[in-house]
C-alpha cells in the first residue's frame, strides 16, 4: 500500500468514525429527549423491576443495532465526505495527473468498506441474536411498561404441526405458555389436536398441565410433548418475524423456512441478507463518481445526485421486499434484484468518472 493509499484509507476512516458517532448520537439523544418521561413511570412499577442500570444497559445494546441500520448510509457519507474533503484540498489533482486511474484512486475507500461491511455482517450472525430477546424485554418494560408477554402466538414446527399460544412467556423460569394449542397429523395420517391450560419448558420437553390429545374424536390425558421447532426460541423466532424481521439473522430464516418452506417473506429476506455486504459497495459506486468533480459547482451538484440514487436504492429495495413477502415477486428476485440493478448502474457511473 502506497503513501497516498493509507491517505486515503485514514481520511476515510476518520470521516467514517465521525459520521458513525454522529447517526449513534443524534437518534440516542433524540431518543432520551423524547421518552425522558417513561423512564420514571418504568422504575415507579415493581412489576417491572426497572433500574437506572437497565435504561443504561438498553441503550448499550440498542447502538449495535442502530449501526447495523444506518451502516450503509454511514459508508457512503464517509466516502463522499472523503473524495470532497481531498478534492477541496486539490490533493485528487496531481495523482490522476500522475496516470493512476481513478478507480485505483478509490481502491482504499472501496476495501475499507469491504471490511466493515463484512465484520458488521459476521457480527449480526453471531453477536446479535442473543441480545434480541433482551433488547425487546427491556423496550417493552421501558416505554410501553409492561412485560415481554407476547398474545395469540402462532408457530410452526417441522412436519406442519402448528402452535398457538394465549399467551408466551419467554423471560418466565421456566418458559411458560398459557392456553397451549398444537395441531397436528398423526402417523397414520388423521389430524389430532393438543390442548393444555398451561406448559412449561423443561430443557427438552413442555410438561402439560391440563394437557389432553385429541384424535378421532377422543380424548386421552397428555403429560408432556417434544416437537423440532416448537421450543422457546423457536417461539422468539416466530414473534420477531412478525414484529422485527429485519432485525432476525440468516440462521432465524432458514429455522423458519424449516417449519414452513413456503414462507415467502423470510425466504426474501434470506436472499436480502446474503447480498447485505454489497450494499454499501453499491452505494459507493453510485456516488462516488458523482463527487468527483473538478468544478465545485458541479462536484456539489454530484453529491446531490448521488444521494438521490442512494434514496432510490433503498426505495426500490423496499418495494421488491414487499412483493416479495407477498408474493408477487419471487423471493430470489426480490431480494438481490436491487443489488444487481443498482449494481450495473454503479459499474457504469464508474466507467464515467473524470480521469
Amino acid at each position: 500500500m502506497q503513501r497516498f493509499d493509507r491517505y486515503v484509507l485514514r481520511s476515510f476512516m476518520n470521516h467514517w468514525l465521525v459520521v458513525c458517532a454522529a447517526f449513534v448520537g443524534l437518534f440516542t439523544v433524540l431518543e432520551l429527549l423524547i421518552n425522558a418521561d417513561e423512564f420514571q413511570e418504568a422504575m415507579e412499577d415493581p412489576a417491572l423491576g426497572i433500574a437506572w442500570f437497565d435504561i443504561v444497559r438498553y441503550y448499550l445494546i440498542n447502538t449495535p443495532y442502530l449501526l447495523l441500520q444506518f451502516a450503509p448510509y454511514i459508508t457512503m457519507l464517509s466516502g463522499l465526505g472523503t473524495v470532497t474533503s481531498l478534492l477541496r484540498n486539490r490533493e485528487w489533482t496531481p495523482v490522476l495527473a500522475a496516470g493512476r486511474p481513478t478507480w485505483r484512486a478509490f481502491l482504499p475507500i472501496m476495501i475499507a468498506a469491504t471490511l466493515i461491511s463484512v465484520g458488521l455482517a459476521v457480527a449480526k450472525e453471531t453477536l446479535m441474536p442473543p441480545l434480541l430477546s433482551q433488547h425487546e424485554s427491556l423496550q417493552r418494560k421501558i416505554f410501553s411498561q409492561r412485560l415481554w408477554q407476547p398474545k395469540d402466538l402462532w408457530a410452526r414446527g417441522v412436519g406442519d404441526v402448528r402452535l398457538h399460544a394465549d399467551v408466551f412467556k419467554p423471560e418466565a423460569l421456566p418458559a411458560e405458555i398459557v392456553g397451549l394449542e398444537i395441531f397436528a397429523t398423526s402417523e397414520e395420517g388423521e389430524d389430532e389436536r393438543i390442548v393444555a391450560d398451561a406448559a412449561f419448558w423443561q430443557g427438552s420437553a413442555w410438561r402439560l398441565e391440563g394437557g389432553m390429545r385429541i384424535r378421532h374424536g377422543v380424548e386421552e390425558p397428555i403429560h408432556s410433548f417434544s416437537l423440532v421447532g416448537l421450543a422457546p426460541q423457536d417461539l422468539e423466532r416466530a414473534y420477531f418475524s412478525h414484529w422485527r424481521p429485519l432485525d432476525l439473522a440468516a440462521a432465524d430464516f432458514r429455522g423458519l423456512l424449516a417449519g414452513d418452506p413456503d414462507h415467502r417473506q423470510a425466504e426474501t429476506l434470506l436472499w436480502g441478507q446474503r447480498s447485505a455486504p454489497l450494499v454499501p459497495l453499491i452505494l459507493l459506486a453510485l456516488g462516488l463518481p458523482f463527487a468527483l468533480s473538478f468544478e465545485r459547482r458541479t462536484s456539489l451538484d454530484g453529491i446531490a445526485n448521488g444521494l438521490l440514487l442512494c434514496a432510490l436504492f433503498f426505495v426500490v429495495d423496499l418495494l421488491l421486499r414487499d412483493l416479495g413477502g407477498r408474493g408477487a415477486l419471487s423471493p430470489f428476485l426480490a431480494g438481490t434484484a436491487p443489488v444487481l440493478g443498482f449494481g450495473s448502474l454503479g459499474i457504469w457511473a464508474y466507467g464515467r468518472m473524470p480521469t
